[in-house]
């Protein structure tokens, strides 16, 4: 069975609940309940990568990226690695990006226009889209309740309460989610296709628009490991507000989406 990992639930490995894992590494980015950290291996638990750890948000309100952490893991009843405990031993110095280097959108900056083969015709995103659009990344065969099937349901709930924005979900999955299968996906989770709309685009284009988004995707040994990203984008494609997990709220992101400025 193909896997995710989200907030690092953890899909064919058998953990007891308790256990604890030292772990060391770099935090790459965090969330309100999530941190994303680049690691070395952990004995037991996990090979080097970089990987979403769900935290306490008083935790994650004290980490910032760059920081250099010596973290504690335990293993939950729910399967999920969480950070117990986490020390700051310094901060890595900013590494020189090269000209052409694809960094993650901040706050105001304009997505560059990009058009995505959708199963209603084709989508515009970016420079140009012209609605503000709320963007997320997931996949049909995802087999986490609380990953893809959990986003897709806040969607549904979302798409009840826009205004003239929409929402844009673009496979992780391109190998296997054809727009066929994702127009059947949309409709048997409910989506309008008037406010709902899926995309897919081959797996380079992909990764660079998860780049610009700060999300991540990763395939190892079948599984498609990936964070739970959310953008709302204004109707000239600045990004307004990005979430990296589900703990979002409907209506507050409603609000902010039908905003008269976008915001």
């Amino acid at each position: 069975m193909r896997g995710l990992i989200a907030m690092l639930t953890l899909v064919g490995c058998n953990f007891v609940a308790g256990d604890t894992y030292p772990v060391n590494g770099v935090v790459r980015d965090v969330g309100e309940r999530s941190v994303r950290l680049e690691h070395g291996p952990v004995p037991g638990a996990l090979e080097e990568g970089d990987t979403t750890f769900v935290v306490d948000p008083n935790l994650a309100r004290q980490l910032r990226p760059g920081d250099l952490v010596q973290a504690n893991l335990m293993t939950a009843e729910d399967g999920t690695l969480r950070i117990i405990g986490a020390k700051v031993t310094g901060h890595e110095e900013p590494l020189a990006l090269a000209p052409d280097a694809v960094i993650a959108l901040a706050e105001g900056e304009q997505l560059p226009a990009l058009t995505l083969p959708g199963v209603d015709g084709p989508v515009q995103l970016g420079a140009g889209q012209g609605v503000p659009t709320v963007l997320t990344f997931l996949f049909t065969s995802c087999p986490m309740p609380e990953a893809c099937p959990l986003l897709a349901s806040k969607l549904k709930e979302l798409q009840g309460q826009l205004g003239q924005a929409r929402i844009v979900s673009v496979t992780l999955d391109p190998a296997r989610d054809s727009l066929e299968v994702l127009k059947a996906y949309g409709a048997e989770r409910g989506a309008n296709p008037a406010q709902w709309t899926f995309a897919r685009v081959e797996l380079d284009a992909l990764k660079t628009l998860l780049l610009r988004a700060g999300a991540s995707r990763v395939e190892s040994q079948g599984d498609i490991l990936h964070s739970l990203h959310i953008l709302l984008l204004d109707a000239d494609g600045r990004l307004l507000w990005r979430g990296s997990d589900n703990s979002w709220d409907v209506a507050e992101v409603a609000a902010r989406i039908n905003a008269p400025s976008g915001g």
